[in-house]
């Protein structure tokens, strides 16, 4: 009977090393594809974070750095920030239906006065490539969208697993997704749009369209109906990210447009309340 009982467990124990290390090469067995259906339903699945912030984009030539602490509800869009290191301690908060829909600013900085700032408003935009609505996760997974449409989901054409790295102590998935095609084409602006509804509409770049609109365009609302503009056809020529293997969140992202790395974020000290 002993006998038996030892080779009951031992079949039990087997079964489950088997299980584990089947989960296991599957998983380091996925086809891109399920990678990125996989990173953009954990990021559905995730409505309020809290982060890390790292971001470089690139300004009028020079790659801009800023770090910031955030808390984020998506839906309805709610909003904490603090901006950190040696020029840190500004301070941001929006919630939407509240303050007449204005970010309130505590600026840490003489003459040290609160302020409502329009979260469109070239105050809040400075030095920025997108309004405070893009930060997080939700806006990658809305380009990784429209990506996947525009290629007709041949991801097996475009996108490639690089391989699997160790980032900020996670064990990542690189996927990097390019589109040769990428170009700037010519667009006929129509009555009352402004770059960013033109961006926000086709999920590309209005930052990108001011900097190559900059001859004619000085501001996002500096358009006339009828005027001639050229956009991105995409939002970039290539994208790479970092999904971490725990969740599949991209906790690193590396954009491209036709010049070079376009911009960069970074999420760190990931918490889920």
């Amino acid at each position: 009977m002993k006998k038996h009982s030892a080779i009951i467990l031992f079949i039990i124990c087997c079964s489950a090393v088997f299980s584990f290390s089947s989960a296991k090469l599957a998983q380091e067995n996925l086809k891109v594809n399920e990678v990125i259906e996989k990173t953009i339903a954990a990021v559905k699945a995730n409505n309020v974070l809290s982060f890390t912030f790292t971001k470089s984009e690139r300004i009028k030539g020079v790659m801009e750095k800023g770090s910031s602490a955030i808390k984020l509800e998506n839906n309805p869009f709610k909003l904490y920030l603090k901006t950190l290191g040696p020029q840190g301690g500004k301070e941001l908060l929006f919630a939407t239906g509240t303050n007449d829909n204005k970010a309130t600013v505590k600026p840490n900085a003489f003459p040290y006065v609160t302020l409502k700032l329009d979260p469109f408003g070239s105050l809040l935009r400075d030095k920025q490539h997108h309004t405070i609505f893009e930060i997080g996760f939700n806006y990658f997974a809305k380009i990784m969208h429209t990506y996947s449409q525009k290629i007709g989901y041949r991801y097996k054409d475009y996108c490639t697993i690089d391989g699997e790295t160790e980032w900020q102590g996670k064990k990542c998935l690189v996927v990097s997704c390019n589109f040769p095609q990428f170009a700037f084409v010519k667009y006929i602006v129509k009555k009352d749009e402004t770059l960013t509804t033109i961006a926000t509409r086709l999920n590309i770049s209005d930052y990108m369209m001011l900097e190559k609109n900059k001859e004619t365009v000085d501001d996002y609302d500096d358009l006339d109906e009828d005027e001639e503009i050229l956009i991105p056809n995409l939002y970039c020529k290539k994208i790479t990210f970092y999904a971490d293997k725990d969740n599949f969140l991209p906790i690193r992202q590396l954009i491209y447009d036709d010049i070079g790395l376009f911009e960069e974020y970074q999420y760190a000290n990931l918490l889920n309340p």
